[in-house]
């Protein structure tokens, strides 16, 4: 075993490599990132390259840079980004003798060997100020309360929501949030008390119901989205992972220019055709608990 980032990385970790269930792609996402920088950076132990897999893993890695630079180097870094201020996961830094840095921002996208079979490729925070209304308005004004009406809770004031309700966990919310997690059986806050599963699938309806009748009323600003787009996937390359090859793909500008939409309610999606023909479909979702916490969109 050895930390990298802050994170534990043993033999088995490269099992994050595999397919495995929805609920475990954040924890495996952030595994293969620092898999991926510890190999680059050579900060794995040289007797976990004893294993095939562990050795053609680092083979793959250093064939996708080759294919990504192939002038020569005398030095390699992998400086981890992602989070919210960055539209992408690590740079892939090269140094020369000359003192020049070749730099690269790079996006890794799991069991895909293209963008268009990746599952999202950008996920805006505060997404009605892409729309001609606001949701977390609409939501708070007409739903909201019936959630507080069921468990009794006070309703937060809408300042307070509106200026708190872009986070995982908002204060204001923070009630509200728990009761939601203790009726639902998929979390570990699971109680198996008849009250908050109601609580749960109350939440889970007319978050549901809000996002439907939303979208029947509300259009996308196609020239603000499309700048969003634009700007999120500017000098991005793709590291595409795919039966245990890792592929280089580039993006076109022009694939996100929005130039019409057909609103999709049932779905709780706008979708959309760019200026190339590309289908980019505009998911409204909560990103922390189904009509509690932190709208944005999924845009795949």
């Amino acid at each position: 075993m050895f930390t990298y980032n802050k994170q534990q990385i043993t033999i088995e970790s490269i099992n994050a490599f595999d397919l495995a269930s929805k609920g475990l792609n954040d924890k495996n996402n952030k595994t293969r990132e620092n898999i991926i920088g510890a190999i680059i950076n050579n900060k794995v132990p040289i007797e976990y390259y004893e294993l095939p897999r562990w050795s053609d893993l680092k083979t793959s890695i250093f064939e996708y840079i080759s294919n990504l630079d192939d002038k020569p180097y005398t030095k390699i870094e992998c400086k981890h980004k992602g989070g919210r201020k960055f539209n992408f996961d690590f740079n892939i830094i090269l140094y020369s003798d000359n003192s020049d840095l070749r730099i690269y921002n790079i996006e890794l996208k799991f069991n895909a060997s293209c963008i268009n079979e990746a599952p999202q490729f950008v996920s805006p925070m505060k997404p009605s100020q892409y729309l001609s209304s606001s949701y977390e308005d609409y939501y708070y004004t007409n739903y909201l309360h019936q959630l507080a009406t069921l468990s009794g809770l006070t309703l937060p004031a809408k300042e307070v929501y509106m200026a708190q309700i872009h986070t995982n966990k908002p204060k204001c919310i923070k009630d509200f949030q728990e009761i939601y997690y203790k009726g639902c059986e998929a979390s570990s806050k699971f109680t198996n008390n008849e009250t908050d599963i109601k609580f749960y699938e109350l939440a889970k309806k007319i978050s549901s119901d809000s996002i439907t009748a939303f979208i029947k009323e509300t259009d996308i600003n196609f020239t603000m989205l499309s700048e969003y787009l634009q700007a999120s996937q500017q000098g991005k390359i793709y590291m595409l992972y795919s039966d245990g090859q890792f592929i280089k793909q580039t993006v076109n500008l022009d694939d996100y220019i929005i130039t019409s939409v057909i609103k999709n309610p049932q779905k709780f999606r706008y979708e959309c055709t760019s200026a190339n023909g590309k289908k980019i479909n505009v998911l409204l979702r909560w990103k922390n608990g189904n009509g509690i916490a932190f709208p944005a969109f999924q845009i795949s």
